[in-house]
């Protein structure tokens, strides 16, 4: 009995020693090497599951279609030289007019540019001023004689649209005079040259830039009816509004 009692009490005290031993430290898992990125495979640097950054606000779109999309429409002219034909909405007479009156002409014709396109249509409005000649020696020339200075300032398209317009004035025609029974071989092929009527007799048209005078050749009085017909020459190119592309 008391053998086994010894025995007992040596395996109770080597159960104790081994308890108060230090806890075990857990292992260290093995370093891994870092990934290198690969500068030839950049795709395979980003997750699949990861989208590209938004662009930032204010960020210049460079696609080709937007670049498409920025660029300008060249800019179409009113060619200098070209010809318009229009025709008084009210009677000019020198017994009435005073410096600075304006006055307005219809288109009577479709004015081209150089592609073919109409840019001005008939119904628009050529307007005007009553002016006086600067040139001194001109008006001391004319001083005395019933003359109309006129000068053209726009042409005001249907769709409110003006342009800017500088022309001379070539001559007036009365466009309603009625045609001779027989007429002329010569005076036909000039009336069907312009397709604008007779230049009125007794009136003689002078030519400055921005417009020009209308002289009497006949008396002290120059009598322009309504419906008179103007031939205008543009002086130089004018760019046309985008409207009216």
């Amino acid at each position: 009995m008391r053998s086994v009692l010894i025995s007992f009490l040596a395996f109770a005290a080597c159960a104790v020693a081994q308890s108060t031993q230090a806890p075990a430290q857990p292992s260290t898992p093995p370093a891994t090497t870092p990934t290198v990125a690969n500068p030839e495979r950049p795709q395979d640097q980003m997750p699949p599951d990861k989208k590209a950054p938004p662009p930032q606000p204010g960020q210049a779109d460079q696609s080709p279609q937007s670049a498409i999309k920025g660029e300008a429409e060249p800019t179409r002219h009113l060619a200098g030289g070209t010809n318009i034909r229009a025709t008084l909405d009210t009677p000019l007479s020198t017994r009435t007019a005073k410096v600075g009156d304006r006055f307005t002409a219809t288109v009577a014709q479709p004015v081209h540019d150089a592609s073919g396109a109409i840019v001005v249509p008939v119904g628009a409005k050529v307007n005007g001023q009553i002016s006086e000649t600067e040139n001194t020696n001109l008006a001391s020339a004319i001083k005395g004689m019933g003359h109309l200075d006129l000068r053209f300032t726009d042409i005001q398209l249907p769709d409110g649209a003006d342009i800017p317009l500088s022309a001379t004035l070539l001559s007036v025609h009365n466009i309603n005079a009625p045609r001779p029974a027989k007429p002329d071989p010569l005076a036909a092929i000039a009336v069907n040259a312009t397709s604008f009527g007779r230049p009125i007799k007794g009136l003689a048209v002078g030519n400055s830039a921005g417009g020009g005078y209308v002289l009497s050749t006949t008396g002290k009085q120059v009598d322009l009816p309504a419906e008179t017909g103007l031939l205008l020459r543009v002086d130089r190119d004018t760019p046309l509004p985008s409207s009216s592309h």
